[in-house]
C-alpha cells in the first residue's frame, strides 16, 4: 500500500522523505517491525514508542509516524537508510485512521453497536448478540471474553483492543459474513482512541460507579465519567439506563437521539421499563420473569431470563431496547433471553438438590456487592463466597472486597487470584484486614483448587457457592507467567472424583 493512501483523511506534515512510499505493513509494536513497514510511535503508560525509532530504522522501516519532534532531532542515521518521517498531532488517533485505511474501512460494511458502563458490558453485549442471531443476523462480538463470530474465537488482551486490532477484527468479521458487530467500549478504549473513526449505530450506557481510578488509568471519577460519555459523541442513537444516578448527566452529554430504560426511574417516563419482576429458583435454574413495556409501541412483552438477578433484568432491558430500535422482532428477543448464558457472569455451572454453584467475574467491591445482594434475594441457605484479588493492582480493592464479603456472605473463603508479581499471602493479608472490619466468618485456603474442593465437599442444604473474580478467565498469572487454570474444568473434574 502507498503511504499517501494510508494517510488519507489525516492531517500530517512530512518531515523527511516522501509520502509516495510503498508500505508492507502497519505496526505500533517495535517487536513486530519488518523491512518496509510503517511504524507508528505510541506513548503508553509504561513505554513510549518514540524511544524505539532507532530500532525501527535499523530494522528497515520505510516510514515512521511521530508526534514528538524531539525524538528525531537527535537521531543520526550514519550508514542506516533514512526513512520517511511523518508528524501528526496525535499518533493514537492517527493509528486508528491509518488502520481503517489499511483494512479498507470494514466499519462501513457493518452495523456497529457499542456498550459502555462500569458493570454489565459483557452481559448486555452477549444478550444482544444472541438476540440479533435469533433474528437471523450473523453477528460478531468483541469484548472482555474475546472476539467471536461464527465458529471463530480469538482471545484479546483488553476489553477494547488497540485500534489496529479493532479494525483487523472488524475486517475478519466482515469477511466472515457478519452484518452486525457488538463491541464492549471501555473508558480506556475511548481515552486512547482505540475506537477513533468508528460510528456506532447504537451506543448503550449500562451504569457508572467509581472504578479504574489510579495511576495509569483515570485521575478521578470526573475524568472516568467524561470518557464514558464520549461514546455518545460518535453514536447515531443512545440507549441509556435512567435508573443510574448519572443517567441524566449522560443524557445531557449525548450528541444524538436517546431512549431510556429502567426499573425504578421516577423523574421521567421510560421508553422501556420492566414490570412485575419475579425471581425464579428451581433445582437447576436461577433467573427471572418480567414484562417489558415499550412506550412508543404501546405494547408489553413477557420475558423469561435465564440469568439470575434484578440487575440482569436491567441488562436484559438494555439489550431489549437496542434490539427493538435495530428492528428485531419481539419473538427473537424472547427466545434469546430464555436460553442466554454468559460465560463467567452469574453462570450456573452445577446444581443439585443440596447446593447451587456459580462462577462470576466480580473482581471489585461494586460488582461483588451487587452479586451477593442479588443472590440473597433468592433466599439461599448460606452464601459461600470464594475469592482473591489481583496483584499489582490497587490495595484498596482488597480491603473493600474483604469488607463487602464479610458483611454479605455467610462464609468467605479467601484464596488466590492472579497474584502477578506480588506474593499471594501479602494479598490475602490485605483482604483479611478488610473482612476483620466485619463479624463475618472466613477461612483462608491459599490454593484456589483446594478452596473450590472444600466448598463443594462441605456444602450444606440450600447453599449457594460463588466462585468470584475469575469468571471467563482460563489462567492464573504468577510472576509474569500465565498458568492454565479453568474453574469450569476444575469443577467438572471434582464432580467426577468426589
Amino acid at each position: 500500500m502507498n503511504l499517501r493512501k494510508l494517510l488519507q483523511d489525516i492531517s500530517y506534515q512530512v518531515i523527511t522523505g516522501s509520502e509516495d512510499t510503498d508500505i508492507v505493513n502497519l505496526t505500533y509494536d517495535s517487536g513486530d517491525i519488518r523491512e518496509n513497514d510503517v511504524f507508528v510511535c505510541i506513548r503508553g503508560t509504561r513505554k513510549d514508542g518514540h524511544d524505539y525509532i532507532r530500532e525501527a530504522v535499523q530494522k528497515g522501516a520505510a516510514a515512521i509516524v511521530i508526534e514528538d519532534m524531539a525524538a528525531v532531532r537527535a537521531l543520526e542515521y550514519g550508514k542506516m537508510h533514512a526513512p520517511t518521517i511523518i508528524r501528526v498531532s496525535g499518533t493514537r488517533k492517527a493509528l486508528a485512521l491509518m488502520a481503517a485505511n489499511y483494512y479498507g474501512h470494514p466499519e462501513r460494511d457493518l452495523i456497529l453497536v457499542g456498550v459502555t458502563g462500569t458493570k454489565g458490558k459483557t452481559t448486555v453485549s452477549w444478550m444482544l448478540k444472541e438476540i440479533l442471531e435469533k433474528d437471523g443476523h450473523k453477528t460478531g462480538l468483541m469484548g472482555t471474553n474475546g472476539a467471536y463470530w461464527g465458529e471463530e474465537r480469538i482471545p484479546i488482551c483488553h476489553t477494547t483492543p488497540p485500534s489496529k486490532e479493532v479494525y483487523e477484527l472488524l475486517d475478519k468479521m466482515r469477511k466472515g459474513g457478519c452484518r452486525y458487530v457488538v463491541m464492549e467500549v471501555s473508558s480506556q478504549g475511548l481515552k486512547m482512541d482505540r475506537v477513533a473513526g468508528l460510528t456506532f449505530e447504537c451506543g448503550i450506557f449500562t451504569n457508572i460507579s467509581p472504578d479504574h481510578i489510579g495511576e495509569g488509568e483515570h485521575k478521578d471519577f470526573a475524568e472516568y465519567f467524561h470518557w464514558k460519555s464520549t461514546l455518545f459523541w460518535q453514536s447515531r442513537m443512545a440507549i441509556i439506563n435512567a435508573d443510574d444516578p448519572h443517567g441524566e448527566e449522560i443524557i445531557r452529554e449525548s450528541r444524538c437521539p436517546f431512549f431510556t430504560f429502567g426499573i425504578e426511574a421516577k423523574e421521567r417516563r421510560l421508553d422501556f421499563s420492566a414490570q412485575e419482576i419475579q425471581l425464579v429458583k428451581t433445582e437447576d435454574f436461577l433467573g427471572s420473569h418480567f414484562l417489558v413495556e415499550d412506550l412508543a409501541q404501546c405494547e408489553k412483552t413477557e420475558c423469561r431470563l435465564s440469568i439470575a438477578g434484578r440487575f440482569n433484568v436491567s441488562n436484559a432491558l438494555a439489550a431489549f431496547a437496542a434490539a427493538r430500535k435495530l428492528g428485531c422482532a419481539r419473538e427473537s428477543i424472547q427466545e434469546a433471553l430464555k436460553t442466554v448464558c454468559v460465560r463467567g457472569r452469574v453462570e450456573m455451572v452445577y446444581a443439585n438438590s443440596r447446593y447451587h454453584l456459580m462462577i462470576d467475574y466480580a473482581h471489585n467491591a461494586v460488582s461483588l456487592e451487587s452479586l451477593l445482594r442479588t443472590l440473597r434475594e433468592y433466599e439461599p441457605g448460606r452464601i459461600i463466597c470464594i475469592f482473591g484479588c489481583g496483584g499489582n493492582r490497587s490495595r484498596q480493592r482488597r480491603f473493600s472486597m474483604g469488607e463487602i464479603s464479610g458483611k454479605l456472605a455467610d462464609l468467605t473463603i479467601i484464596t488466590e487470584d492472579n497474584s502477578r508479581d506480588e506474593g499471594r499471602f501479602c494479598i490475602i493479608e490485605d483482604i483479611i484486614s478488610g473482612i476483620k472490619k466485619t463479624d463475618g466468618d472466613y477461612l483462608v485456603i491459599p490454593d484456589r483448587k483446594d478452596a473450590i474442593r472444600f466448598s463443594m465437599k462441605y456444602s450444606q442444604q440450600g447453599d449457594f457457592i460463588v466462585l468470584a473474580g475469575k469468571g471467563h478467565e482460563d489462567y492464573q498469572e504468577k510472576n509474569g507467567i500465565r498458568i492454565p487454570f479453568s474453574e469450569h474444568e476444575i469443577v467438572r473434574k471434582l464432580l467426577v472424583s468426589m
